[in-house]
C-alpha cells in the first residue's frame, strides 16, 4: 500500500509540475478521471492561478523573467495569437504599450509585400503588410515565451501577423544576449530583417542573433528550408524545438475564454 500511495503521489506532482502548459480539462481527466465536474474544476484552476498571481506579488517575486534564462538566454519563441481577439482594448505590465508598438511598425513598414510561401504552404504569418478587422478593437496578441514557456513579453495586434511584430518584440531582447530566435517563418523573416537593418542601423545588432525554425513547422516548409534553417540541425539548440511559444498561447487562450 505504501509503494502504491508513493507512485500515486509522483504521478500527481508530475502532472502537477507541467498542469500550466495543459489545458485543465486534461490534468482533470489525469487526475480525477471520473470524480470532478468540469465547471468546478475550471473555477478552482483560474482562482488557482489568480492566487499564484498573488503570491508572486507578495514575495516581491520579479514577473514575466526566467531565472533559469538570466543573464544569458539561449532561445526565445515568438509567434501571434490570434484567438486573442478583443472587442474592448485592453494593456497591462506584460503587453507592450499600443503607441511604442505602431510608432516602431510605422517606422519599419515597407512598401512591397511580403512573400508567404514556402515549398508548397502558404504561411499567413509571413507578410508585411495585412488589412485590419473591421469589428475588433484588437486582433490577438504577440506572444514571446523563453525556451522553458516561461511568458516574457506581449504586444496587441491591429494588422494581423505582420513582421514588424516580431521584429519588435525582438528588440526588448538586444540586452539579454540572445542567442536563438524561434519564429515558424523563420526563412522569410530573417530576409526581412536584413532588409530592414540595412536603412535602420540600430537594428544591426539584431542580426547577431540566430534565426532558428521551430522544428514542427519546419516539416510543412520546403526541403531546403528545413535543412538550413531547421533548429534541429542548428550547433547549441540542443532540445530546443521552438515550439514553446505555441504551448503557451494554448493556456493563455484557454484563460482569455474563461
Amino acid at each position: 500500500m505504501e509503494d502504491t500511495a508513493l507512485w500515486e503521489g509522483y504521478r500527481v506532482l508530475g502532472i502537477l509540475l507541467i498542469a500550466p502548459l495543459l489545458p485543465p480539462t486534461t490534468v482533470k481527466v489525469f487526475l480525477f478521471p471520473r470524480t470532478i465536474h468540469g465547471d468546478v474544476f475550471q473555477r478552482s484552476f483560474l482562482e488557482y492561478m489568480a492566487c499564484q498571481y498573488e503570491c508572486q506579488k507578495m514575495t516581491c517575486e520579479e514577473p514575466f523573467s526566467c531565472p533559469a534564462c538570466t543573464p544569458k538566454m539561449l532561445a526565445e519563441s515568438v509567434d501571434g495569437n490570434r484567438k486573442q481577439y478583443r472587442f474592448r482594448q485592453s494593456q497591462g505590465p506584460f503587453i507592450m504599450e499600443d503607441s511604442a508598438v505602431t510608432d516602431f511598425v510605422d517606422k519599419v513598414r515597407i512598401n512591397t509585400p511580403g512573400k508567404g510561401t514556402c515549398g508548397t504552404s502558404q504561411w499567413s504569418a509571413a507578410r508585411e503588410t495585412a488589412r485590419r478587422a473591421s469589428r475588433l478593437d484588437e486582433e490577438g496578441l504577440e506572444v514571446a515565451v523563453c525556451r522553458h514557456g516561461v511568458l516574457l513579453k506581449a504586444l496587441n495586434m491591429f494588422r494581423g501577423e505582420i513582421f514588424a511584430y516580431p521584429l519588435f518584440l525582438q528588440t526588448q531582447f538586444q540586452a539579454t544576449n540572445l542567442h536563438f530566435y524561434c519564429t515558424d517563418i523563420a526563412c522569410k523573416y530573417w530576409p526581412y530583417l536584413e532588409k530592414v537593418a540595412k536603412t535602420m542601423p540600430e537594428l544591426r545588432p539584431l542580426l547577431s542573433m540566430q534565426p532558428f525554425l521551430s522544428v514542427m513547422h519546419a516539416k510543412a516548409h520546403s526541403i531546403k528550408c528545413e535543412i538550413v534553417w531547421s533548429g534541429r540541425n542548428l550547433e547549441g539548440a540542443g532540445s530546443t524545438a521552438g515550439e514553446e511559444v505555441e504551448m503557451v498561447n494554448s493556456f493563455v487562450t484557454l484563460c482569455h475564454h474563461n
